[in-house]
């Protein structure tokens, strides 16, 4: 009779571990990082500056313009929605093939990825100087970007990681009033990065 219930003792501290053990898995405040390598195709449209945000960060007199468009990704299907600005240059830099007409700095951009099926939202932003933009005599133009993952809801709070892009595009509309120019077009941008979720955020997402 002893030797039953040293059996069965030993038999319920096992499951008693593995029970243990399983909720400590799915804990949402583990802080260990899950980090997978993602890949985006871009396809959106820009006013910039064109319709008045009112953002004007570094005071220029110049407001921030705005991205929109459809995003493909190897983690999921989201919309775009984004507001930039650009600080303009006297002269195209180095970076810039020969013959581009103009050329502007970044000095701001933040970004929200909306995810088609559950509405979960991933924030990126760009750091000033890190987008290149080039723009050509014809209106057409290219770019390449650098930013970072930073936060987001649901399955998306509390990523991190970055990311690196570029694009080319076009004006469709361009013009000029009270010497502050602004513009309709479109672009198409390819994006590779890292993208890092806590835990809990991780296991949130494998159960959708």
């Amino acid at each position: 009779m002893k030797k039953h219930h040293f059996i069965i003792g030993i038999v319920l501290v096992l499951l008693l571990a593995g029970a243990s053990g399983g909720v400590q898995a799915k804990n949402p405040h583990d802080t260990k990082a899950k980090t997978k390598n993602v890949s985006c195709t871009f396809a959106a449209t820009f006013v910039s500056p064109g319709v008045e945000t009112h953002i004007d960060t570094n005071g220029d007199g110049r407001s921030a313009g705005v991205h929109q468009g459809l995003v493909n990704c190897n983690i999921g299907r989201f919309l775009f929605q984004e507001e930039f600005e650009f600080q303009p240059l006297p002269s195209p830099p180095v970076t810039c093939p020969p013959g581009t007409a103009r050329s502007s700095i970044l000095v701001q951009a933040h970004g929200v990825l909306t995810e088609e099926k559950t509405g979960d939202q991933l924030f990126f932003e760009d750091a000033a100087g890190e987008v290149t933009f080039c723009l050509n005599p014809d209106l057409t133009f290219s770019f390449t970007e650098q930013g970072t993952f930073a936060g987001g809801t649901g399955q998306f709070t509390g990523a991190s990681g970055s990311f690196d892009g570029q694009g080319t595009g076009q004006y469709l509309v361009f013009g000029s009033k009270g010497g502050d120019p602004g513009g309709f077009g479109q672009f198409t941008e390819t994006v590779t990065g890292t993208l890092s979720l806590p835990q809990g955020a991780a296991d949130k997402e494998g159960e959708d």
